[in-house]
């Protein structure tokens, strides 16, 4: 039994033993029909959920299970909910903030209905996803009912909208905001689950101009004026033009902060797929945006790309002779020498694809070479000694190398350029047991996989990053992933399959290890598919569908996953271990 199923079943047998009388369960979804004027958007594939309202002589139960039915409509409205509620208590309710749930009970008891829930996660105003702590899973409400006209009504609704898993997962969908980073020649990811339908793409283009959600807040740049507001709403063309109507706030952005809200736009509204270009205007006159003119397409400004670039695709491993290059057949020897000319424990390779950081069999020093052969730059060199036990690097998008070095006080964690390495503030995570970690591609999030005592935990910390010294950098206090149902391996390692996803390996007591992919928020684990031909003992991710998830085993075997979700033996019959991709 899983921690989250224990507190429901206590909080079950402590209602029930002492309340009893009857019980009923509230349905996950409602009959599906049309009606009460409301309509999904006509051609989005999604259908009209209209549950009934109250109906004469209903029971307390019944009135209670039709108040959280009636949170199951689709499109939403709370004035279906508020006919369930005493006069007084449907003024005072207030349905912001989305609580999704996975079972649900009602109880009568002497004194109302009690509800018993177990809860998954919750969705703030922004649209910002929380799990849940097993701690929290658990929920008991306690529903007082009077009547009104001879009907039963509630008068103490819970506050806020409660959504089955079943509802969430049709409904919502998982967007990005983006936004640029501290030295505003990157974006980075920020992300919301939004109610799917006609009001889509207004929904996000108000998210952009209010500005980034409460976590992403202190690390990223922001270039539009807050005062800035949306026109009525973004319209859509038959054609795939959006046409954004701004106030005039908007007019105060000089051409560059233009420039880089219209790349914000571009990643942002790409992922509407009715969209295919961008209109910008005030007081309806179409904005010139530098560059691109008054109408660009979403895949222009590429280059914000926050998940790298095309040589971040190429996947290496660690040779008999150090660092390779793993192609589908062969591998060939990466330019990159071994620190005192020995064998490597790990390596990374810069995201351009240019350098490469190798760490020493010994875990005491790393080497930093130029895979291009150009010596000329002055990179080359040892960058760190006097390790104790150094894990696998890691690299950010501004060349900057993040080390983790394990001594006997806990983890110390080191970043830095050719110019030096230098300790990192990092609350939290200092003097703790590191097992692994991964900065994303975009840099502005720390993966690490943390110990304490038996059990293994995912965090994510935010990195503060000077805009003039992209190499000055300090960490927030890490937030814990609160996952549903996975496990970590003993000594998994993380990669970065997304910029919003990292992939672990992940394991039920007593079974294989296998790679998962696990949101930076919690609020989704997917097993990567297919069936395992050997035991995975490391993990890579890349950028993108063009470099597929991979492990390696213990044996010095690579497999990676093909589209159609088999595992594929690559890189010919050389032993190799550790592969990886840049980053």
């Amino acid at each position: 039994m899983t921690m989250g199923s224990r507190v429901l079943w206590l909080l079950r047998v402590l209602v029930v033993s002492s309340l009893l009388t009857s019980c009923v369960s509230i349905p996950e979804s409602s009959d599906v029909q049309p009606g009460r004027g409301m309509n999904a958007p006509e051609g989005s594939g999604l259908i009209n959920n209209v549950p009934p309202g109250p109906s004469p002589g209903q029971s307390q139960v019944e009135v209670v299970q039709g108040f959280y039915g009636a949170m199951l409509a689709y499109p939403q409205t709370s004035a279906l909910a508020r006919e369930f509620l005493a006069p007084k208590a449907a003024a005072r309710w207030s349905p912001r903030g989305l609580h999704v749930y996975e079972e649900q009970e009602l109880v009568e008891n002497a004194r109302g209905v009690s509800l018993l829930a177990r809860l998954v996660g919750e969705v703030d105003e922004r649209g910002s996803w929380t799990s849940l702590s097993p701690s929290r899973v658990g929920l008991t409400t306690n529903l007082r009912l009077r009547q009104v006209e001879q009907e039963w009504r509630i008068v103490n609704p819970p506050t806020g909208t409660y959504v089955s898993r079943e509802y969430f997962d049709r409904y919502y969908d998982p967007f990005s905001l983006y936004f640029m980073d501290p030295t505003r020649t990157v974006l980075t990811p920020d992300p919301v689950y939004l109610l799917l339908g006609e009001t889509t793409a207004t929904a996000l283009v108000s998210g952009l101009l209010k500005g980034p959600t409460r976590r992403l807040a202190p690390v990223v740049s922001v270039s539009t004026p807050r005062e800035t507001q949306i026109d009525v709403s973004v319209s859509i063309s038959d054609s795939g033009v959006a046409e954004l109507p701004l106030s005039e706030d908007f007019l105060q952005l000089s051409p560059e902060d233009h420039q880089l809200f219209a790349a914000q736009l571009t990643w942002t509204l790409r992922q509407v797929p009715e969209i295919e270009q961008i209109t910008v205007s005030v007081d309806g006159s179409e904005i010139e945006v530098p560059g691109v003119g008054k109408v660009f397409g979403v895949d222009e400004f590429a280059g914000f790309d926050p998940a790298g670039f095309a040589p971040s695709q190429t996947l290496f491993a660690l040779g008999r002779n150090g660092l390779v290059q793993v192609t589908e057949n062969a591998t060939s020897v990466a330019s990159a020498a071994s620190p005192n000319g020995g064998l490597v424990r790990s390596a990374a390779v810069s995201i351009a694809g240019t350098l490469a950081a190798t760490v020493s069999a010994d875990g005491a020093s790393v080497v930093v070479t130029s895979l291009s052969g150009d010596t000329t730059g002055g990179v080359g060199g040892t960058w760190f000694k006097k390790g104790t036990d150094l894990l696998k690097p890691s690299w950010d998008v501004h060349d900057v190398l993040w080390l983790v070095d394990r001594t006997p006080k806990g983890s110390t964690i080191y970043a830095g350029a050719q110019e030096g390495m230098h300790e990192v503030r990092a609350p939290g995570l200092n003097g703790v047991a590191i097992e692994s970690f991964a900065v994303s591609r975009d840099g502005v999030r720390l993966a690490a996989i943390v110990r304490k005592g038996k059990t293994s935990r995912l965090v994510i910390a935010l990195i503060n990053r000077d805009p003039q010294r992209p190499d000055r950098v300090a960490l927030e206090p890490p937030t814990p992933v609160q996952g549903q149902g996975f496990a970590l391996a003993n000594g998994s390692n993380l990669a970065w399959a997304s910029p919003t996803t990292v992939v672990a390996l992940t394991a039920a007591e007593g079974g294989m290890p296998e790679p998962v992919e696990i949101a930076v928020d919690g609020s989704s684990q997917s097993e990567t598919g297919g069936f395992l031909p050997a035991k995975p003992v490391t993990v890579a991710a890349g950028p993108n569908d063009d470099a597929p998830v991979t492990f390696g085993t213990a044996n010095g075997r690579i497999y990676v996953r093909s589209p159609d979700l088999l595992w594929l033996p690559f890189g010919g019959s050389q032993r190799l271990r550790t592969p990886f991709y840049p980053g």
